[in-house]
């Protein structure tokens, strides 16, 4: 399995999660919403809601802290969902840097990996009080899932790649000796054919003698006819 912490994330992924986002924030009827990457001590956001002027902007990095009083934080620290419905009645989150940027109610999930491990999460935030009550959260779990499965679908087409990279395969004319059986590599120079095998497969040769040969080199020695006396 590709290390699913080091993946590159393609761009098409990236659109695909900001056009959920942008769904998040419209149906939740929220200004903004963001999903977030942990990379090492950071968080990246990596897709942001058009139109929405949040407390993050896309590709910002936030350092990760014990003590930070950050809404997104908090979820990926806990691995488990928040809801604020207020941040200026609780007097831990009113000093958080999303309240004092005016995004007072705030509700996030987790998203994991396909092992088990964070992978970020998928927020969303308000400019006044607000509960997120119905079915909000459990769309934004069922997203979380989603990009779950996609980042399945990348580890495994990087595994592939990585497959097919070692599956090298001769194709075409192969010019060879009809002597010596060397064969000429495409610089002009002439290699033993396990060597020019080598090069370009993964096969690796051990050295025998057929039984012809054995016979043409070694036939007319009286040791050799008598060791099977």
């Amino acid at each position: 399995m590709a290390d699913t912490q080091k993946l590159k994330i393609p761009d098409i992924a990236v659109v695909k999660w900001r056009n959920i986002a942008d769904l998040l924030a419209q149906v939740a009827g929220v200004p903004t919403a963001t999903i977030n990457v942990v990379e090492d001590e950071y968080i990246r956001v990596i897709g942001t809601s058009r139109g929405g002027a949040g407390p993050t902007h896309q590709d910002e990095r936030i350092k990760l802290a014990p003590n930070t009083r950050l809404y997104c934080a908090a979820v990926i620290q806990t691995r488990e969902k928040l809801v604020v419905p207020n941040a200026l009645l609780s007097d831990f989150w009113k000093e958080s840097d999303g309240a004092k940027a005016g995004f007072i109610s705030y509700a996030g999930v987790p998203v994991f990996h396909p092992d088990g491990d964070i992978f970020g999460s998928i927020c969303l935030f308000d400019t006044k009080p607000n509960s997120f009550e119905g079915p909000i959260v459990r769309l934004m779990e069922e997203f979380g899932e989603i990009i779950t499965g996609h980042l399945s679908i990348i580890a495994k087409n990087v595994q592939l790649e990585d497959t097919l990279k070692d599956v090298r395969t001769l194709q075409g004319l192969i010019p060879i000796c009809a002597n010596c059986k060397k064969i000429r590599d495409d610089k002009g120079y002439w290699q033993k054919v396990e060597v020019y095998l080598e090069e370009r497969s993964n096969a690796r040769f051990t050295h025998g003698l057929c039984e012809d040969c054995i016979q043409k080199l070694y036939g007319k020695e009286k040791w050799f006819k008598e060791k099977d006396k």
